[in-house]
């Protein structure tokens, strides 16, 4: 990732100036958000970190909108210091009541004019001055401007799940998301909010209360979305099992795995070398007992081979990289970065993942292959074709679920069962 320097602001170092700075080093050079929000100067739980990191991902998640109604009076594309502050103003103006519209048009022009050339400056006052009536000039007939999405991901999904749900879930992707974290303990925080899926609880607010940060150091809670229980509870793991975690950082399937475990058996986790190894390391040690064994491989899950891992496994969870469809309204600049290609390149390297995941389970143990796409030819197609193969014809399919954001009210994953036959 580039390294992203605020000395290098023309004006005061606010929120709202890093957010238009941080989309500037987006627009010039797409990168993961997560990742550059944590190169924000602000310390955490600060008013000016949250302004931010609200706006930095507002912008993102309505720029398709912003940026399709500002083709209207843009004759060629601005630089990206402009383009951010197109998009930071154009989603404060979406979202706002009239009376407030004025203010925030004022707001960016004077933001502009800090750092900016005149023309450019005039630019934004005029254009922004139009923009509030261009927005409610919209037509909700076209899904992909009005909700903000690209045309070519929404017509791939109005072809797949057909207008209704479609609609539905870019209304979801749309809304900010919540956050989730999984207690497997009755020690329970009165700030937590329960849901209805056992162990899950709702912050309040975005902000982490002291009383869950501290489980949360001491592995005791891990923040984690409903969907990540879907892969694990159908891999069923039992005390005394030999579990192997593949694409396993950073750790909050192994989290699930080790409670279902009763903290008996052994849990070995392999992924690329990268910083989520950290991450990692620092989770399962939290998990490690007299009782429950963990162990990390820093490996391509693709060149793993018998000397690594003479063993073989009751129980295999492979969670491979996947498009990301189905965590849109979490990760909102998936829909920025993600490409008809990268999705043809994902099936790609999941059925290798998944070949080479078969060879690690023992006769009548399990494997659970399992993604965070919506996409039908990123699961069930992986799935068909795996065991229409040589090495598919060991396996048994056992049970298949997909979830659908507007249906199941959480974040989009598929995850198959396969039992390898004893014969």
């Amino acid at each position: 990732m580039r390294s992203i320097n605020f000395s290098k602001l023309k004006s005061s170092l606010t929120g709202w100036n890093a957010a238009a700075y941080l989309l500037t080093e987006y627009l010039r050079s797409p990168q993961k958000a997560d990742g550059l929000l944590d190169a924000l100067p602000f310390p955490d739980g600060s008013s000016a970190r949250a302004q931010a990191q609200s706006l930095f991902l507002g912008a993102i998640r309505q720029g398709h909108r912003t940026r399709s109604t500002l083709h209207n009076f843009l004759k060629k594309t601005p630089r990206p210091e402009v383009q951010a502050i197109f998009l930071i103003a154009g989603h404060e103006l979406f979202n706002s009541p009239p009376e407030k519209k004025p203010k925030i048009v004022h707001h960016a022009v004077e933001r502009a004019k800090e750092s900016l050339s005149k023309p450019e400056a005039n630019l934004i006052n005029a254009v922004l001055r139009k923009l509030p009536e261009a927005f409610e000039s919209i037509d909700q007939e076209n899904l992909a401007q009005y909700y903000s999405h690209p045309n070519w991901l929404v017509k791939q999904w109005t072809d797949q799940f057909g207008r209704k749900d479609t609609e539905a879930l870019l209304r979801w992707n749309q809304e900010i998301p919540p956050i989730h974290v999984k207690i497997p303990s009755a020690n329970i925080p009165d700030e937590l909010i329960p849901t209805k899926w056992q162990g899950f609880y709702k912050l309040p607010t975005g902000k982490i209360p002291q009383s869950v940060h501290a489980l949360l150091q001491s592995g005791q809670a891990y923040i984690k979305d409903p969907s990540t229980r879907i892969a694990p509870q159908l891999l069923a793991v039992k005390p005394g099992d030999t579990v192997l975690d593949l694409c396993a950082a950073p750790g909050g399937k192994a989290f699930e795995m080790a409670q279902a475990m009763q903290g008996c058996g052994q849990i070995t986790a392999v992924d690329l070398p990268s910083s989520r190894m950290d991450r990692l390391q620092a989770n399962l040690s939290h998990l490690a007992s007299n009782t429950l064994t963990t162990k990390i491989i820093q490996s391509d899950v693709l060149t793993l081979d018998r000397e690594l891992l003479p063993d073989l496994f009751d129980a295999v969870m492979l969670d491979t990289p996947c498009s990301n469809t189905g965590v849109i309204q979490r990760r909102t600049d998936v829909k920025w970065r993600l490409t008809r290609d990268d999705i043809s390149h994902c099936t790609h390297l999941q059925s290798q993942l998944l070949h080479s995941a078969a060879r690690f389970v023992k006769k009548g143990g399990r494997l659970v292959y399992s993604t965070c796409s919506i996409e039908q030819v990123e699961n069930k197609n992986i799935i068909e074709h795996f065991l229409d193969s040589r090495s598919g014809e060991a396996f048994s399919l056992e049970k298949s679920v997909q979830s659908y954001p507007w249906d199941s009210g959480h974040d989009g994953a598929g995850a198959t069962l396969l039992v390898r036959n004893t014969d």
